[in-house]
């Protein structure tokens, strides 16, 4: 054989050498790296999902202020929208808040709901707007907490003066 034959030989030979699959220490290291990566992952997950309120709580908790929620509403169409008042738009509030409807199960609270206009305020919230704060809107905003002391559901609800 002819000397430039032999050159074309080593370098197909070489160049299928440097192009044929991984080494041992990259696999290691792709092994590590991601067993690091998931490690971090499971740990993250499951800080979150520890304090998160479970599925039967939030549904309790919605149950809970959707039914606040259409007291209220109620209460707006007794008393008309003029009488609809911070003072008296929850029927459940003091004095009369002793009916069973009002009743919550032990473990849950449901926040003293606010009613609010304009650029106010809930107690619980930071400053709501209700509708560029029009006269004839009145925003309502309803929390329950759970057993853990955490928000498991927050209803709001505009009411008009129709």
């Amino acid at each position: 054989m002819s000397a430039p034959v032999r050159r074309v030989r080593q370098a197909r030979v070489t160049a299928r050498r440097r192009c044929g699959g991984l080494s041992l220490i990259e696999v290691i290291f792709f092994i590590v790296i991601t067993g690091l990566v998931l490690a971090g992952l499971v740990v993250g997950m499951s800080g979150g999902t520890r304090t998160a309120p479970q599925p039967r709580e939030m549904q309790q908790g919605l149950q809970l202020a959707q039914g606040r929620l259409e007291l209220i509403l109620a209460q707006r169409n007794i008393l008309g929208f003029a009488a609809f008042s911070a003072a008296t738009f929850d029927p459940c509030a003091a004095p009369s808040g002793g009916q069973e409807a009002c009743q919550v199960p032990t473990n849950y609270t449901v926040v003293a709901p606010c009613l609010y206009t304009g650029a106010g305020t809930c107690a619980f919230g930071a400053a709501n707007t209700c509708n560029g704060g029009l006269a004839d809107y009145k925003c309502v905003r309803v929390r329950v907490t759970g057993p853990q002391g955490v928000t498991v559901a927050e209803l709001d609800a505009m009411v008009a003066n129709y």
